[in-house]
């Protein structure tokens, strides 16, 4: 966890993570503000990763995709989205490509879904969308989705489906496949004809209504469009992904391409092509009225924060939350103005009041709404996007990744202040049960543990630690096997 300091009157933003770094930036007044909350994040500060989080901050837009394996994916339309739009995308894999080839090792069957699901995280680290799977295994080629539905227990891969969606809450879901005989494989098929299924199941209270008590209620997707890409049809909908980015300095289509090469074992390497380039698109259902099969992406979507606001937590929590929200889309407007190549750091004092006033209306949603947590979600993303412009990494590293409880962990973080603003830090675990060797276990605060240091423009902070785990710390369990 990292924390900021950044002008206007002491206000804290609170999150977890393994390790905590407290950093305060200091105004040209000389007043400072503590934000808590930032998870490291893995991106190097800087102005393009400033300018591409820019552009995620105002509004909220979601597309989920979803096909029947790895390497499935448009990733130029991926890439179009979520580095050039602004858009949350993500793409949902039914399967980890157990059953393809390998072209780099001997591994096939479990061992190669292993490999596989790495290659695909890497892709999405590349075109910047996120990765679901279902349970669903991949045997090996099948002529028809009935044999495949054969093979696959179809009610359980559906109630996956509709999880994914109800817990990523697209406003646009795109399926690769259409669910025709056309698609050829028997997976593709049955991998299009559960995605239109799950459009409509997903927005039925009635249907897996287990999952509303795992904080996954029934949702609905404004629209579903299936791609055109493996079809000669002509594309209603083409989405411009060939447009260089000035921020990459390249086309997404380029960047797609090197997300796509990261499918190293099906031997998709690919050139990075300049030129025109397009994604095409067909509308197949809507829930927001009717409207042509060429609409545009969002066309009829409400992609307003306060929009989303109100669509998760009701009408009173958004008036409540409005004139916060107002003083955040402003505050990201001015920071968006503000960024300069040479001196992204002239950013940062609009985006500490962007901070502000999504914490504003953090506290106006109850806590264990699902609009509270999306507006965290949101000042999760603002923060990374102030790191950046104020050029601060923050790299913080254990002696040990497996850890057992009564044990000793020693930790290292570096903190370089690469801006041109004065920085103050101070670094701690945020592990449940951990206590500064020599410590007791009695509850204290930040401030009667750990100091603050100075760190000047350019310079390098350095803070060692050593920590000993509660005997009594609670085992960590993958998610899978959580229930």
């Amino acid at each position: 966890m990292t924390t900021y300091a950044i002008p206007d009157p002491i206000r804290r933003f609170a999150a977890v993570a393994s390790v905590a770094t407290a950093v305060a930036v200091a105004a040209p007044s000389g007043a400072a503000q503590t934000v808590h909350g930032a998870r490291l994040a893995p991106d190097a500060p800087g102005v393009v990763e400033a300018g591409l989080r820019l552009r995620h901050l105002d509004g909220v837009k979601r597309v989920l995709m979803i096909g029947a394996h790895p390497d499935d994916e448009d990733t130029a339309l991926l890439a179009a989205l979520a580095r050039g739009q602004g858009v949350e995308t993500a793409y949902l894999s039914l399967t980890r490509g157990d059953g393809g080839q390998n072209l780099i090792g001997p591994e096939l069957g479990e061992g190669l879904g292993v490999i596989r699901t790495g290659e695909l995280e890497a892709a999405r680290r590349v075109d910047g969308g996120r990765q679901f799977f279902t349970r669903a295994y991949d045997y090996g080629f099948s002529k028809s989705a009935d044999e495949a539905f054969r093979h696959w227990p179809r009610d359980e891969v559906l109630r996956d489906i509709v999880w994914v969606i109800r817990t990523f809450r697209p406003q646009v879901i795109v399926s690769v496949w259409t669910g025709t005989r056309r698609d050829g494989h028997g997976q593709h098929q049955a991998s299009g004809i559960l995605a239109t299924e799950a459009f409509e199941v997903a927005a039925d209270p009635s249907a897996y209504p287990e999952q509303a008590a795992l904080d996954a209620p029934a949702w609905r997707a404004d629209k579903l469009y299936h791609s055109v890409r493996f079809t000669n049809d002509p594309a209603p909908l083409a989405v411009p992904t060939g447009r260089l980015d000035p921020l990459l300095g390249r086309s997404h289509f380029q960047v797609a391409m090197e997300s796509r090469s990261q499918h190293r074992s099906q031997d998709m390497g690919v050139p990075q092509r300049p030129g025109p380039r397009t994604s095409g698109l067909r509308l197949v259902g809507s829930h927001v009225g009717a409207l042509g099969e060429g609409s545009p992406l969002f066309e009829g979507v409400d992609t307003t924060l306060t929009g989303w606001v109100e669509r998760l937590g009701g009408t009173e929590l958004a008036a409540a939350a409005a004139p916060a929200l107002d003083r955040y889309r402003a505050a990201v407007s001015e920071a968006a103005e503000a960024l300069d190549v040479l001196h992204p750091e002239r950013a940062a004092l609009p985006l500490a009041r962007a901070l502000l006033a999504l914490r504003d209306a953090v506290g106006a949603a109850p806590g264990d709404s699902p609009a509270r947590a999306a507006l965290e979600e949101r000042l999760d993303q603002a923060e990374r996007a102030f790191l950046a412009v104020a050029s601060i990494e923050v790299d913080a590293r254990s002696d040990d990744d497996l850890v057992v409880p009564g044990q000793t962990v020693h930790t290292r973080t570096l903190v370089w202040n690469g801006g041109g603003l004065g920085v103050r830090t101070r670094v701690y675990p945020r592990l449940r049960g951990a206590h500064p060797v020599g410590g007791d276990a009695r509850p204290r605060s930040d401030d009667e543990v750990h100091a603050w240091r100075d760190v000047a423009p350019g310079e390098l902070a350095e803070v060692e630690g050593v920590w000993r785990l509660d005997a009594r710390a609670p085992a960590s369990v993958p998610y899978y096997l959580r229930s």
